[in-house]
């Protein structure tokens, strides 16, 4: 690390005249709650149910709690909090269209998350307890609509992603009044030996610096290796080595994990009974050699498993 005002120029961070967030590296956060709430409730209302459920429509859709968009480092996030409370009416009828049975009922989804996202739980209701309608819709329309919260959330991401990072709103090319990079430093090399005589005396004074600098970097790395890992981490750790074939997803967001602890993890995960298919580690201490460290394991053969990471 270089010393206080000896710094390279071109990795100083300063603030923008214009304002610009030049490609979405800075943290910002988004309110788009009532945009993600009022979408959300109008594709609900615009559902059409597989058969036999075809006569089956929603006739109110409530969306309550708060959404947000995320930005750090040129990754997008939705982050939501959202309870989903349904109506529905369904009809059955025969070729000649005499009703044969009718029902209503009410479906609520109280966590919609992005954790449930997958698995989101659903509490059913209806006006009749038998029949063929109502078991129709507590089985297939109860799925249906599982399905088509998770896709219309997800459809919703991907676009506020593309928007975020489109031309418009983020990374935009460089316009003439942009102040222009810095020059890449030319590398000299000197051409008679009297050039290089000062540099060489001048060397064993720089010594001492560069060495104490040494120590202290290998210290603060003994340091980092002798750090506990967060609570949740060991638990995961210890699940893992407990049971890792029933360890399905381990979710480790926002938990402080640095890249200190990425070791125990990986040699957890390189259990040959290591059934993990979704790994969390958003929101935490980790850079890029610890991204590098982590991939390197799955490559070579960690978490055989494995398809979700974040």
């Amino acid at each position: 690390m270089a010393r206080l005002g000896e710094g390279d120029n071109r990795w100083i961070v300063r603030e923008r005249e214009d304002g610009r967030n030049c490609n979405n590296w800075h943290w910002t956060t988004k309110d788009v709650s009532k945009n993600t709430k009022q979408w959300l409730a109008e594709k609900l209302k615009e559902a059409s149910f597989p058969s036999p459920l075809e006569l089956c429509k929603i006739q109110s859709a409530e969306v309550t709690g708060e959404a947000s968009l995320t930005n750090r480092k040129g990754r997008t996030f939705l982050m939501y909090e959202l309870e989903v409370k349904l109506k529905w009416e369904a009809e059955l009828r025969d070729s000649d269209g005499t009703c044969l049975q009718s029902c209503t009922g009410s479906m609520k989804l109280p966590d919609v998350n992005a954790t449930m996202l997958d698995d989101l739980d659903v509490e059913f209701s209806s006006s009749t307890r038998e029949g063929t309608l109502v078991t129709a819709m507590r089985k297939q329309g109860v799925s249906f609509i599982r399905k088509l919260v998770e896709k219309v959330i997800t459809e919703l991401q991907e676009e506020m992603r593309a928007q975020q990072n489109s031309p418009a709103t983020g990374a935009r090319p460089p316009s003439a009044t942009n102040p222009q990079p810095i020059p890449m430093p030319l590398k000299v090399e000197s051409t008679s030996k009297a050039a290089t005589a000062p540099a060489a005396i001048a060397a064993p004074q720089s010594a001492p610096p560069a060495a104490a600098a040494t120590d202290k970097e290998d210290d603060a790395e003994d340091k980092d290796d002798d750090e506990a890992p967060p609570p949740p981490l060991a638990a995961a750790l210890k699940a893992l080595k407990k049971s890792p074939e029933q360890q399905k997803s381990v979710q480790l967001s926002n938990c402080s994990i640095g890249d200190c602890h990425l070791k125990p993890l990986v040699e957890a995960l390189h259990h040959s009974q290591c059934a993990v298919e979704t790994l969390d580690l958003a929101f935490n201490r980790l850079t890029d050699a610890g991204v590098h460290l982590l991939f390197q394991a799955i490559v070579s053969g960690c978490a055989m498993e494995l398809t979700h990471l974040y």
